[in-house]
């Protein structure tokens, strides 16, 4: 009998809820939850599977690995110890899923693919548009050349946040934590799929993105009392000269605005979120200069959390899922060229304090209207008026 595939979850009560939900929500077969990392006080209490499954829980994976081996360990803990982390469990002979971004710097990031392949084992990053199976057949179309060669991508993803989500835990919205760069901001963390899969789509293997070769951003604060950026438009062009447009925000008054994207190659356009006369798509969907259609709607997805099982596979057949650090890389070198940008601080008079379900929003007037300027012209916010199609 093929012996369980054991797991570590590190980090439940943030975003990492998803996994340990999954685990008991579901009969996933041929898993045993070995222990779970985290530092939250009277953790165990939050799901009755941890007493019922009698799953040890630990501070630390050091303390972890004392006791226990694991064949996967899942990552969901702030983004300034993934790093160390990682290693850890590279080390001590595990597999690794870990929520973006895969570290702090792309030399980090280097030097765990350099790890991986020494240990032998894989990091696989949890950007989880590149495990939805509709994006992958775009994305093997596009290696296949059915719609030509691109000619340029850009995107639109921003919604708001409050006071909450900024309250929540001691890294949001930060630059550094302890000495550590974090970059926290809608680019880097709740926005952050939108950009990265555009690097992901033009890469030129199904298991790498495209390299970046220009990075330019106007990166802008309404928020006051937030540390790093809360807005803004970038552009880049890839090595092969493809540009890239994107634009997010979590200064806006609307909830949620977009995701949008168009992705034009010489036979046709790729749309997402497009308004064919009955409302948003929320699918992609290729309208050929020909006329022809191709609705990528139509493939099943996969499962929510497709990265967890793929992770899970993939230990089982001693593969490597297919957002590879690699696919990581491209966007963490934009965060940190971006790092480097001084932040416009917006005038006060600029701003509108929106208080709603118990929460503060600070909304920036008119960004709503600007952004889609941006999104048509491919323009930085303070050039709306440029006009590139």
């Amino acid at each position: 009998m093929e012996q369980p595939v054991k797991i570590l979850l590190m980090g439940i009560c943030g975003y990492g809820s998803n996994y340990i939900k999954e685990v008991s929500e579901r009969e996933i077969p041929g898993i045993k939850i070995e222990g779970i990392c985290e530092v939250v006080p009277n953790a165990a209490d939050l799901y009755p599977i941890i007493h019922e499954q009698n799953i040890p829980i630990y501070k630390t994976p050091e303390e972890f690995y004392q006791e226990h081996t694991a064949d996967l360990a899942v990552i969901s803990t702030p983004i300034h110890l993934h790093y160390a982390q990682i290693v850890t469990c590279l080390t001590h002979g595990s597999n690794v899923l870990t929520e973006k971004p895969v570290c702090t710097s792309v030399e980090g990031a280097r030097k765990l693919e350099q790890l991986a392949e020494k240990t032998g084992k894989f990091i696989s990053v949890g950007y989880q548009l590149n495990y939805s199976r509709d994006v992958l057949a775009l994305k093997k179309d596009i290696l296949d050349g059915r719609f030509g060669k691109p000619v340029y991508m850009k995107a639109l993803h921003a919604m708001r946040r409050g006071d909450k989500y900024y309250a929540r835990n001691g890294w949001a919205g930060r630059i550094e934590v302890k000495g550590c760069a974090v970059n926290d901001s809608p680019f880097n963390n709740a926005c952050a799929h939108q950009f990265q899969v555009m690097t992901f789509l033009l890469g030129d293997q199904m298991e790498r993105a495209a390299e970046l070769a220009e990075v330019q951003a106007e990166p802008y604060k309404g928020n006051r009392s937030v540390e790093n950026f809360d807005i803004i438009t970038v552009q880049a062009k890839t090595v092969s000269g493809v540009p890239l447009w994107y634009g997010t925000a979590h200064a806006i008054e609307d909830k949620k605005l977009g995701p949008t994207a168009e992705y034009r190659f010489e036979r046709g356009t790729v749309y997402f979120g497009k308004d064919f006369g009955q409302g948003p798509v929320a699918e992609y969907i290729y309208i050929g200069d020909d006329g022809t259609r191709i609705d990528y709607g139509q493939i099943p997805k996969g499962e929510r959390l497709q990265k967890f099982y793929d992770a899970i596979d993939a230990v089982r057949q001693g593969t490597h899922p297919v957002c590879t650090v690699q696919c990581a890389i491209p966007h963490l070198e934009a965060v940190e060229k971006i790092a480097k940008l001084p932040i416009t601080v917006l005038p006060q008079d600029e701003v509108e304090d929106i208080r709603e379900d118990d929460d503060t929003f600070h909304a920036v007037k008119g960004l709503h209207d600007r952004f889609i300027t941006c999104f048509k012209t491919r323009c930085m916010l303070s050039q709306p008026d440029s006009n590139r199609g």
